[in-house]
């Protein structure tokens, strides 16, 4: 197989132990792809240990999946962001509500600074503020390969919104930015939709 997918390894009751024994394995896998730990009532502690079996960088791994689990603890975020530091084909890193917070955020925006290689972020379902809105706008504004944002279901306000829409046009390669159910009025939200159309971003942005 070439991965643990959407349908294998999500909501498996992996533990503390399981998850350290899977960072160890996966230093010496060669052919996984992709892994969705997606579910699975892991503490930090594991998820530390996990990423710390992982600080060699691992060469094959390209989708990870850890939504709904406690990986957005910041002891965790920090060992994630020292994976993407090394890991230099990771491409798709799904955080949706995992509790990530706005300094998580600025965490993994100053790792991104240095990688070249992942193209989609999911930070859905975290209650996300505007601050978070701006780090990632900055990150974008300086990265070409960020194709896809999720940044759905936060608490985001159309002036975190605009600042990403425009950070969008700047950076030039974002397929989808998602923003749906954030926190705006009616007369913000047409703003926005026509912000969208004057930049030529219909179809990539959704709210």
């Amino acid at each position: 197989s070439s991965g643990i997918n959407a349908e294998y390894g999500v909501d498996c009751k992996v533990g503390c132990a399981g998850v350290a024994a899977l960072g160890v394995a996966l230093m010496q896998n060669t052919s996984l792809k992709s892994l969705n730990l997606s579910k699975n009532p892991f503490l930090p502690k594991g998820a530390v240990l996990f990423f710390r079996a992982l600080k060699g960088g691992n060469s094959t791994l390209q989708f990870l999946s850890l939504a709904s689990t406690c990986c957005g603890n910041v002891q965790v975020i920090m060992m994630i962001c020292a994976l993407l530091l090394r890991n230099t084909v990771l491409s798709h890193l799904n955080l949706n509500n995992t509790g990530l917070s706005d300094d998580g955020v600025t965490l993994i925006s100053e790792s991104l600074a240095h990688n070249t290689n992942l193209t989609s972020l999911c930070m859905s379902g975290n209650a996300l503020e505007d601050g978070s809105a701006h780090e990632i706008a900055v990150t974008l504004a300086d990265k070409n390969s960020i194709q896809h944002i999720d940044m759905s279901s936060n608490n985001l306000t159309s002036t975190g919104m605009h600042v990403l829409i425009q950070s969008s046009t700047v950076q030039g390669q974002m397929r989808r930015l998602d923003l749906t159910n954030n926190k705006i009025t009616p007369r913000q939200f047409m703003a926005l939709v026509k912000a969208v159309e004057d930049l030529a971003l219909v179809g990539v942005v959704v709210f």
